[in-house]
């Protein structure tokens, strides 16, 4: 089956979900990170939505570009989680990695346990751990493709492993569940990031 991308998807090995990427997208474009996004995905019955965050001083603005307009503050973001029981967060952190989620466990209070940070390092598990995070998700998009530490990442009580598309190969050495990204039509077995699909 051919994605999005037009990169060739394996058999379905892993099991099903969808995460909405960027809060999700619209026709006319992507990467939103903004409130009318997060209802969207929330109306289509979404319970993970992976944002993008960047470090803007001493807080956090939920940006994928960083050359646009802000479309949604950190305080935002928390009202928008008090109103809207339910939906998880996953962290995309552009920035720091730690530093934005510490900032994130100050502002996040009785939301902690509703943010699932994804982590980019392996030497990063330990000290998110300690902040009180859930188990993360390794995403392996910043690492060169034929580096990723998977047996190292095997042996951590991760959420799941993630990965370009492009890198299913990865998937068969993995334990953990798998999430490509970013898919645009399903690929039965495999979790997904999406920008435009929704649940059954």
């Amino acid at each position: 089956m051919l994605g999005r991308s037009g990169v060739f998807i394996a058999p379905p090995i892993r099991a099903n979900c969808l995460w909405h990427m960027r809060g999700g997208g619209y026709p006319s474009g992507i990467y939103a990170n903004d409130e009318a996004s997060l209802d969207a995905a929330k109306a289509n019955g979404f319970k993970l939505i992976e944002l993008d965050f960047a470090q803007e001083g001493d807080t956090l603005v939920l940006q994928h570009d960083l050359s646009k307009p802000v479309a949604m503050s950190l305080d935002d973001l928390i009202r928008w989680l008090d109103r809207n029981p339910g939906p998880k967060i996953i962290t995309d952190i552009k920035s720091d990695n730690l530093a934005g989620l510490a900032i994130l466990k100050a502002a996040a209070g009785d939301h902690l346990e509703r943010f699932i940070p994804q982590i980019y390092s392996l030497d990063e598990y330990t000290p998110v751990i300690a902040m009180g995070f859930q188990a993360p998700i390794f995403t392996v998009y910043r690492i060169r493709p034929g580096e990723e530490p998977v047996a190292e990442a095997n042996k951590l009580p991760l959420r799941a492993v993630t990965m370009p598309a492009e890198r299913y190969q990865l998937a068969d050495r993995v334990t953990h569940p798998v999430y490509l990204h970013t898919l645009n039509e399903r690929v039965p077995g495999f979790g997904l990031y999406t920008d435009f699909l929704i649940p059954d």
